[in-house]
């Protein structure tokens, strides 16, 4: 006996739910797995996600449209609808009769939102997320993806039916990328690219370098001439890249050629997740560069060739006083450090 046809009205209802639940902040690896095989179970699933996700951008547009104050109908303060649909949410796409169809399935989230609080919302409407430092945050991004935000980090996330992008402004992230072979997912730090179907990897800028390096997957790291347009058009047949697979690292230094990927068999990606900072070869620009993200005072490097000593180290982000006495051992440095204010690294005299 063949499955019965949904009609029109269950995938909506469905879809709506599964927005919902995983805008909640509640949603944990059991819920994303069943939300993936729900959406990828059924073509006619993924459509109607899709086009609530995009209901959901709409809203300001359509909402004006239609006529409806939806503030009022709802019986809310504009500075709360506000905190709930921030600006970025402002894409025309319905006219006419399908606005007020869209009005009313937003407010099917509104009303969802509203009655199931939520005590850490991770809730990833919202376009840009940012970290303090020594905070390592948790995300669930509106396809089910998972990112692990690193200390004093921030990201910058945009999502459209046909393409899933983060950009990586500061700090360090860990992705854990929800499979969709229709909709590739883009990571953008400075001028490199990744690109990726699926897969587990992390991405770090340190300075003038972007780390990529890859827990489980497949990655593609590029250099394209126009990020934004490589991205749109999801076309980098004609640009070179690496491929990078489980171990794999690369380092792309900003405005130059994009080196070969390595094999890094010492430092597993992510592992800051559990509070261990690992180096291979790194530098000491970039070990202090970290440093600053998860410790509460400043530390400088009074020189370039300070910065440019190489260090193989690793050890616990809790344990950062007893890392200034091991560098002081083994390389020819001095720290400073006064009982207040910046610590300095420099030369040793």
């Amino acid at each position: 006996m063949s499955e019965r046809v949904k009609s029109e009205e269950e995938l909506e209802a469905e879809a709506a739910e599964w927005f919902t639940t995983m805008h909640s902040g509640d949603a944990d690896s059991e819920t994303r797995e069943r939300f993936e095989a729900w959406l990828h179970g059924d073509r006619a699933h993924k459509i109607a996600y899709r086009e609530f996700e995009q209901v959901y951008r709409d809203l300001d547009y359509v909402s004006s449209e239609a006529g409806v104050d939806v503030d009022e109908a709802l019986g809310r303060r504009k500075s709360v609808w506000a905190a709930l649909f921030p600006e970025w949410l402002r894409k025309p796409a319905f006219v006419g009769g399908a606005a007020l169809a869209a009005v009313a399935a937003i407010g099917l989230v509104v009303v969802s939102n509203i009655q199931t609080p939520v005590s850490t919302p991770t809730v990833v409407a919202a376009p840009e997320f940012q970290t303090q430092v020594a905070e390592i945050r948790e995300l669930t991004l509106e396809d089910g993806t998972v990112v692990t935000l690193g200390a004093k980090s921030r990201i910058e996330t945009e999502f459209t039916a046909t393409r899933r992008q983060v950009t990586l402004l500061d700090g360090e992230a860990f992705f854990e990328v929800t499979k969709d072979p229709d909709r590739p997912f883009f990571v953008a730090a400075q001028d490199t690219l990744v690109r990726v179907v699926g897969t587990k990897f992390d991405v770090k800028r340190s300075a003038d370098i972007v780390h990529v390096s890859v827990l489980e997957g497949v990655v593609e790291v590029m250099k394209p001439g126009d990020i934004e347009e490589a991205i749109v058009s999801d076309d980098t047949s004609g640009i070179d890249k690496q491929v990078l697979t489980a171990g794999d690292r690369v380092s792309a230094a900003r405005r130059v050629a994009l080196p070969q990927a390595k094999q890094v068999e010492q430092i597993e990606p992510g592992a800051w997740r559990k509070g261990r900072l690992a180096y291979e070869d790194a530098s000491l620009a970039e070990i202090v560069s970290d440093l600053n993200r998860y410790y509460d005072r400043p530390i400088r490097i009074a020189s370039s060739d300070v910065g440019d000593m190489r260090a193989t180290m690793a050890f616990q982000t809790a344990e950062i006083d007893q890392v200034f006495d091991v560098m002081e051992a083994i390389y020819p440095v001095t720290i400073d450090k006064p009982a207040s204010g910046e610590i300095t690294v420099r030369r040793k005299r």
